[in-house]
């Protein structure tokens, strides 16, 4: 099948693959805010979750949807796995210190 029968029928079936641009974005550390890029629109938007659940945290101090993320791995262009921080008494210290920033989780192009 080519690639675009392939994508034409993914679309049909309410899917679409993943695209592969980089995408540059922030995420939490215990020192402080990173910038990772990753290749993966599954990686990016699995970021963008985690994001939701940490703004959940902190705004309400629900740490449920914090659990998921307890042995997520993310992948970055350079193959570096890198861990989601979890840790409550951690991301409490980075929110009273206003290191976490909700406006924007995208970084600078790396």
């Amino acid at each position: 099948m080519t690639k675009k029968k392939t994508r034409r029928s993914m679309l049909r079936r309410g899917t679409t693959p993943p695209n592969r641009r980089t995408h540059t974005i922030r995420i939490p550390e215990a020192n402080g805010m990173r910038n990772i890029a990753v290749r993966s629109s599954r990686d990016a938007s699995l970021v963008g979750e985690y994001w939701n659940a940490v703004h959940r945290y902190v705004a309400r101090g629900d740490s449920t949807a914090l659990e998921d993320f307890g042995n997520v791995l993310i992948t970055t262009v350079n193959g570096e796995k890198v861990t989601l921080l979890t840790d409550v008494n951690t991301l409490d210290r980075l929110a009273s210190a206003g290191v976490l920033s909700f406006e924007s989780i995208y970084g600078r192009r790396i």
